[in-house]
């Protein structure tokens, strides 16, 4: 009976030790589990934290960029404005330098304008007195003819070709006006006298030249074909040199 009694004891006992060996078996792992978990949250932890330090260094990197990107352009739109502003400088020297060569040329404008005023002043002066001096009557048949009245002309050339008063190179010019008068008023009887009377009484006078060309027409109105062309013939022969001769020739051929 003691002897079951033992064996009971020492079983109970066992039981007992048993039963805390379970518990702190149950608080080792617990601890543990505690201890992993407290492991991977550290690791985490420096994790995170490695991962707060690399975007903190990444944003002092962007905040660096940014600050020298704000600094290049700051440099670089100070560039640009002094250059703008040497620019202008230029522009500003060089209307300076237009405005200094306008203001020149207005006062050379002004002394011309107030030259040409003297000088009109003074042509007006002459005209107006040349005025008053009665033209001769040669003058006044010039007059006549340069102005396109070829009627009158050729009353007042006729007039001074009859008294036959002016001699020389005058009167050679009165006979040759007198020829181109009568052909464009049509008076193709007249016209060919006084380019005759030009011919024979100033055979080496340069107002032959065109005179011969329009006794030629002259006579071709008149049907003359045959001493238009001896007259043309007649001019190219004289006066070889003269402006005349291209048109002759271009009539003769058509002859």
């Amino acid at each position: 009976m003691k002897h079951q009694m033992k064996w009971l004891m020492l079983a109970s006992l066992l039981s007992v030790g048993a039963c805390k060996t379970q518990e702190e078996i149950q608080r080792e792992q617990v601890v543990d589990n505690i201890s992993i978990q407290m492991v991977e949250n550290q690791k985490l932890t420096a994790d995170a934290n490695i991962r707060l330090q690399n975007i903190e260094e990444r944003l002092g990197l962007l905040t660096g960029q940014v600050e020298e990107t704000g600094h290049n352009t700051k440099e670089e739109l100070t560039k640009q404005v002094e250059e703008l502003r040497n620019k202008i400088t230029i522009l500003e020297e060089k209307d300076k330098a237009n405005e200094e060569k306008i203001s020149k040329i207005e006062a050379q404008l002004k002394q011309q304008d107030e030259y040409l005023k003297k000088l009109l002043s003074t042509l007006s002066k002459k005209t107006s007195s040349t005025k008053k001096k009665k033209s001769s009557p040669y003058q006044e048949a010039m007059g006549a003819y340069t102005s396109g009245n070829y009627k009158r002309a050729q009353s007042l050339l006729s007039g001074l070709e009859a008294e036959n008063k002016i001699k020389g190179k005058r009167r050679a010019r009165i006979l040759h006006n007198l020829g181109m008068s009568a052909y464009i008023n049509k008076n193709n009887n007249d016209a060919t006298v006084y380019f005759s009377k030009l011919f024979t009484e100033f055979p080496s006078s340069n107002y032959n030249a065109n005179g011969l060309l329009y006794l030629s027409k002259t006579l071709q109105r008149l049907k003359k074909n045959e001493q238009a062309k001896q007259t043309l013939e007649e001019l190219i022969k004289r006066f070889p040199k003269s402006k005349k001769v291209k048109e002759a020739k271009s009539l003769l051929a058509k002859l």
